[in-house]
Parts: C-alpha cells; sequence; structure tokens
C-alpha cells in the first residue's frame, strides 16, 4: 500500500526539478519618446516589428509571462498597437518621461508577490531578440555569483576610447559564452530577489528625472558588489545603427513577415 505513495512522491520531486524557473517580462511602450524619438534607426525598423518579434520569440514558451505598459501622456491620432493585442494586459500610465515611466513600472513589479527566484525581464519597445533566448536567460541567472543580466552584446565596448584595455571575466553555461561589462541600457534581467535588495539604486537614478542614467545605475550597483553579464555575441539587440550587436545579422530580422505567426 505504501508503493504508491512512494512512487507519487518520486513523480512529484522529478516534476518539480523539471519545473521552468518562472520569467516575468515588463514592457514599456509609449506614444512618445524624447529618451529616443532623435535616434537613428536601421532601414525597416519599426516598434511594431520589434513587438511581433518579442512575441514571436516567446511563443510557446513554458513559465513566461508578460505585461505590457503603455504612457498616454503625450495624445496620439491612432490606437497604439499595443491595445490589439489581447495575449497579455496593458497597464496605462500617464508620465510623460522616460525616468518616471520606469518608477512606474518599478513599483508595479515591486508590489507583487513573486518568488525570490522568479526573473523579472525589463525590457524597451526597441529592441530585437533571437530564437532561445529564453533558455540564455535562464542559465544566465543560474551562473554563481551573477546579480544582473542583458542580452545585448554592447558594440561601444568595443570601439569607444572609454573602454580601451577594458577587461572582463568570461562565464560559459550550456547555449551561450557571457563576459562581465560595465553598464547596460534600461533593458536587463535580475531574480526578484536581487531587485528587492538593490531597489533604492533602481530608483535613485530615475527617480525625478526625464532619462534614467542607466550607467551611473549600473557603475553604482557594481561599487556593491553586483556583477551585470552580457552574452557573446548577443541574443537581442538596441536598434541603433552604430551600436547593432555585432556578428548577427539584425537586418534581416526586419525584414521579416511575422504577421501570420502571432495571433491577437
Amino acid at each position: 500500500m505504501r508503493l504508491p505513495k512512494l512512487y507519487n512522491s518520486i513523480r512529484n520531486i522529478l516534476s518539480s526539478k523539471e519545473a521552468k524557473v518562472p520569467i516575468e517580462i515588463f514592457v514599456r511602450h509609449c506614444h512618445l519618446s524624447d529618451a529616443s524619438s532623435h535616434k537613428k534607426r536601421p532601414e525597416g525598423f519599426s516598434r511594431e516589428k520589434c513587438n511581433q518579434n518579442f512575441l514571436s520569440s516567446i511563443d510557446g514558451q513554458e513559465g513566461v509571462n508578460v505585461t505590457f505598459f503603455l504612457d498616454t501622456f503625450y495624445p496620439m491620432q491612432k490606437r497604439h498597437f499595443i491595445l490589439d493585442q489581447d495575449l497579455y494586459p496593458v497597464v496605462q500610465m500617464n508620465e510623460g518621461n522616460e525616468g518616471g515611466s520606469f518608477c512606474f513600472m518599478l513599483e508595479y513589479v515591486l508590489s507583487q508577490n513573486f518568488s525570490p527566484d522568479t526573473i523579472v525581464y525589463f525590457l524597451e519597445d526597441d529592441y530585437l531578440h533571437r530564437n532561445g533566448w529564453i533558455d540564455v536567460l535562464r542559465e544566465a541567472i543560474d551562473l554563481s555569483g551573477i546579480d544582473y543580466v542583458t542580452l545585448y552584446d554592447h558594440k561601444d565596448k568595443y570601439f569607444l576610447p572609454q573602454y580601451k584595455g577594458l577587461k572582463s571575466e568570461l562565464f560559459l553555461s550550456h547555449g551561450a559564452h557571457f563576459r562581465t561589462t560595465p553598464s547596460t541600457t534600461n533593458t536587463y534581467a535580475m531574480k526578484f530577489s536581487t531587485l528587492q535588495r538593490d531597489k533604492e539604486i533602481h530608483f535613485a537614478f530615475s527617480r525625478g528625472k526625464k532619462i534614467t542614467e542607466d550607467h551611473a545605475k549600473f557603475l553604482a550597483l557594481s561599487s556593491k558588489g553586483a556583477r551585470l553579464i552580457s552574452p557573446i555575441p548577443g541574443w537581442s539587440c538596441h536598434m541603433e545603427p552604430e551600436y547593432m550587436s555585432p556578428c548577427v545579422d539584425w537586418d534581416s530580422f526586419l525584414q521579416e513577415d511575422l504577421n501570420s505567426s502571432i495571433v491577437y
């Protein structure tokens, strides 16, 4: 009579080990951004294409949830495309600048009851992703001694004078190589417990500012012992031609027709 109970216990233990670490993704959109409206963009770029690429890349992935944020401060002549999807909730806000919208999102996330190991991924609306990035992110967060992860391989770290002589520690996971990096944009991931631990630093470099001082933020986190890594090559890319993740043909992603694979 005890064998069925033993079998069920073993099965439950194995099932719990196979369960994927949950990933909560928070994506910020807006009607107009003073932080990025002046930036050069690659041919074929649109935020809607970035969103289509993102949704396609997470389609069918286990343990992944998304919350969209939309800053409606500036009037918009037509309805924002993010409101036309019903896969995930859209939280609307009225901030009018990047720093304010980041703080709004941060307060929302910190009010949630996530498990300490839940991976929180903050994502801006002008990024592309390679298929498979979900697994790479989970592997990166699981590396010993790592606090923060960006999937973006920053091209500026290879040619700007300020990074001449930059030394990085290398890491290897099952599916990718990583290097330590001094800073990243406001698109990055960490465990929920790490975000809770460092929340005052995250607020400090956005609160009362039009644009988050992301470089200074990560230098401050580093001074407290936190380590940030990025993959080589990148699994995501910020859409600025001069700084796109090297060694990946990101332009081809912008030419793909993803509409047929996404159901709103």
